[in-house]
């Protein structure tokens, strides 16, 4: 059986995303790594980030993306190697399990989407997906730094 090599990415859903953000920022000492008008994205370790959302902005946010939220469904990233992505297509399919969604990543990485039993959204990412995330952020501020 193939391996999951960690969680990419945790997504919470929150009532006010200012409060939030400065919570895991000055409480727990995340970094946040970006901002955009209803999420917070933080550094939790290497290739870890958490995902603040703002809970009333979902139902109406636009996205390609399988829908998660904060009322039922939720969802989970798992980190895994670039060249498993196949194994585990293979893996679900021959588990029965329904890819609802299946993504390519303009860091030039892949995603699978299915559900749990509990109609949680689950993804499967490529592990080399938030560092190069994190290597575009940190470039386009050295950039503007000078």
């Amino acid at each position: 059986m193939p391996q999951i090599s960690g969680i990419a990415e945790v997504a919470l859903y929150v009532n006010d995303i200012e409060i939030a953000t400065r919570f895991y920022e000055e409480v727990l000492g995340l970094i946040k790594t970006a901002q955009f008008g209803d999420s917070s994205f933080l550094q939790t370790g290497v290739n870890s980030t958490l995902i603040l959302f703002q809970k009333d902005t979902l139902a109406s946010r636009k996205s390609i993306i399988p829908a998660h939220g904060a009322e039922g469904p939720g969802h989970v990233a798992l980190s895994i190697p670039s060249e498993e992505i196949d194994v585990w297509r293979d893996h679900l399919l021959k588990m029965n399990i329904e890819i609802e969604h299946e993504q390519d990543w303009s860091q030039g990485t892949h995603s699978i989407y299915f559900r749990d039993p509990d109609q949680n959204s689950v993804e499967l990412i490529e592990a080399r997906h938030y560092p190069a995330v994190w290597a575009k952020i940190h470039q386009s501020e050295s950039e503007t730094d000078t």
